[in-house]
């Protein structure tokens, strides 16, 4: 009897153990799964970022070469046309990684990001057209420009803040 009731024991605490390893296995799979997607986030939301600076960038540069006395047009619509290859290229390519890796709120937020980058562009194109070198940009024009800027920054400064606390969850 002692001896069917040790190997009862024996079989019972061997279960129990192997229960017990697997649901820990289980938890330590979850919680790499966990922090990989997180890790994918994270480097869809940066590259978004870095894509976003790039633009705001050239077109900041643009917008500074278009107010100068003595302008070059020339230099303004490459300006611009940089502006529009990065937006439509690199920023696009990182929006629709953002719209894989969500979550939505995210997604749409890398959208209106990129609506006033791309207005930007419009203005700064508007401001080029039937313009000599000669004259710079009028005020009311550069006003406008660096509003959608000024707009854009914001919208950047609240995807990161939002992708912080995604990120960290």
């Amino acid at each position: 009897m002692a001896a069917v009731v040790g190997a009862a024991v024996g079989v019972v605490g061997t279960s129990l153990a192997a229960a017990v390893a697997g649901m820990s296995a289980q938890r330590q799979v979850r919680a790499e799964h966990r922090h990989w997607r997180r890790q994918l986030r994270r480097d869809a939301y940066a590259a978004l970022i870095v894509k976003a600076d790039e633009v705001l960038k050239a077109l900041k540069n643009t917008g500074a070469e278009l107010i100068r006395p003595g302008m070059g047009l020339d230099t303004a619509g490459d300006g611009i046309a940089y502006a529009r290859a990065l937006l439509h290229e690199g920023f696009a390519d990182a929006h629709a990684t953002v719209e894989i890796e969500g979550p939505e709120k995210l997604a749409r937020m890398a959208g209106e990001l990129s609506q006033p980058l791309s207005a930007c562009i419009a203005a700064l194109h508007a401001a080029t057209l039937g313009r000599s070198s000669a004259t710079p940009v009028a005020v009311p024009e550069s006003q406008r420009i660096r509003r959608f800027l000024d707009h854009a920054s914001t919208k950047r400064s609240q995807f990161v803040e939002h992708a912080r606390r995604t990120v960290d969850v």
